[in-house]
């Protein structure tokens, strides 16, 4: 799993972002400025995130999720949003030729509170070789929710990690976004891995805890 790039932001950065979000305009951002790094912004300042393929979404409606992890708040029906940005990315850039996507944002407990937040991506092809997961990758929309109404997932222990907690959240709620951000694939600051879908299937559903279920090639 790993970490988001260490960037030093301008101090401009902070003033510009607040326009964008008192204007709900993405055309305020800096120009050279990853849109990761907005997100990230809104996230710190408690705001919460839904990525998308569309651009016209007025009203979230709760709706059961298509789920293969072990845990039953995943499973919930309602409306999903993350307090991660890049986390929320991986959900707007998943492209159309995308069988399977099979990704984390998780903080591990270090005894003094969380520590970083880690994350990993990979996304299994609906057929033919990709040796690169990044260009499965394709424009879109990552929505900003207003926190009301939604819980966090509690922290749990995970076999081998021990404590953790992701950002990850639901509403039971329809939830009204405030505003949409366009996201490009060159806006993802991470690698991209590929798997096979069927193959990592059956390792999950022998093995709920044994995310990633990657064997040491990557297949």
């Amino acid at each position: 799993m790993l970490e988001a790039p260490m960037v030093q932001l301008p101090a401009s950065a902070a003033q510009a972002f607040e326009l964008v979000l008192n204007q709900r305009d993405a055309s305020f951002l800096p120009d050279g400025v990853p849109h990761w790094l907005f997100l990230d912004w809104l996230a710190q300042k408690g705001y919460l995130l839904h990525g998308s393929k569309r651009d016209d979404i007025t009203l979230f409606e709760p709706r059961p999720p298509h789920d293969l992890s072990p845990d039953a708040f995943s499973k919930r029906t309602g409306v999903f949003a993350a307090s991660d940005g890049i986390w929320a990315m991986m959900y707007a850039l998943r492209g159309p030729q995308v069988k399977r996507m099979l990704n984390m944002a998780l903080q591990s407990c270090t005894g003094f509170g969380f520590g970083e937040m880690k994350y990993f991506l990979s996304l299994a092809p609906r057929s033919g070789a990709v040796s690169d997961g990044r260009t499965l990758l394709t424009p879109g929309f990552v929505y900003v929710l207003p926190p009301d109404g939604f819980i966090q997932m509690p922290a749990y222990d995970w076999p081998g990690l021990g404590t953790v907690q992701e950002p990850h959240w639901v509403n039971p709620n329809p939830v009204e976004p405030l505003m949409c951000l366009p996201v490009k694939p060159e806006d993802f600051p991470l690698p991209v891995r590929v798997h096979h879908a069927d193959r990592v299937d059956a390792l999950c559903a022998s093995d709920p805890w044994g995310f990633p279920w990657l064997c040491k090639n990557g297949a």
